[in-house]
């Protein structure tokens, strides 16, 4: 985790970074003495977790901290004073440290803090994963005046036809206002596969390959020519077939 010391004392911040430098999962990467220096450099820095010392000029850690309440970062409370533990818990802090601060009761807040850290990183990875399945499952495009949905399993062949693209589908066809690079980016490399400068197909519907040229599944377009610059790429690709 990356960490951020959040402290006026010097005494104080030599003691974390100390502490710190005992855990292995612990990476500083900064050390602030006031609250809105800290605020400027997160940006920057990107803390997992930060340090923060309660009673400080120019703006307490209570205030920074409701600030910082949307970035959805880890903080431990260090400070002095215990009568700001229930306000503290209030803003979901992860633990409130009184000073000083016993190596032993620093590593229960740590581990806490790094197990709380490693959740949200698999709830993180959940997430993406599901919006990369929604991006995968589906395309947009442009056909006409309307924008429709198509969904990528039913696309059998893409063939460009001038500025236009005409896809195949088991339902019939679609003639699309969008670019052969573009859509191609769209198609995920391990279902599909670009055989010449004006045509892509899936990879499944390959029934055949002979004399430089590819049958598909779908009895209304003849045979494929695999344009001489993909050759290679083809049998790179469908290499179980050679």
């Amino acid at each position: 985790m990356k960490v951020l010391i959040v402290d006026d004392e010097p005494i104080a911040q030599q003691i974390l970074e100390n502490l710190s430098r005992k855990v292995s999962y612990l990476d500083i990467v900064g050390i602030c003495d006031n609250a809105i220096v800290a605020l400027e450099s997160i940006q920057e820095m990107q803390p997992d977790l930060i340090f923060l010392d309660i009673q400080m000029p120019e703006m307490t850690g209570l205030e920074m901290l409701r600030i910082l309440r949307q970035k959805n970062i880890l903080v431990i409370f260090t400070t002095a004073f215990h009568e700001y533990a229930l306000e503290s818990y209030e803003l979901d802090v992860v633990d409130y440290l009184l000073k000083p601060v016993a190596f032993e009761r620093f590593l229960k807040a740590v581990t806490k803090a790094n197990e709380l850290f490693k959740l949200k990183q698999i709830q993180q990875s959940s997430v993406n994963a599901a919006k990369n399945s929604e991006t995968k499952n589906y395309v947009w495009a442009k056909e006409g005046r309307k924008r429709v949905q198509i969904c990528i399993e039913d696309i059998i062949l893409v063939q460009a036809l001038k500025d236009y693209m005409e896809l195949q589908l088991p339902t019939g066809k679609v003639i699309l206002n969008i670019t052969m690079n573009k859509i191609e980016e769209l198609l995920p490399p391990p279902s599909f596969l670009r055989v010449n400068r004006s045509c892509i197909v899936r990879k499944s519907a390959i029934k055949y390959i002979q004399d430089m040229h590819i049958e598909i599944n779908l009895p209304t377009v003849k045979r494929i020519p695999i344009g001489p610059t993909y050759w290679e790429d083809v049998k790179k690709h469908i290499v179980e077939l050679f």
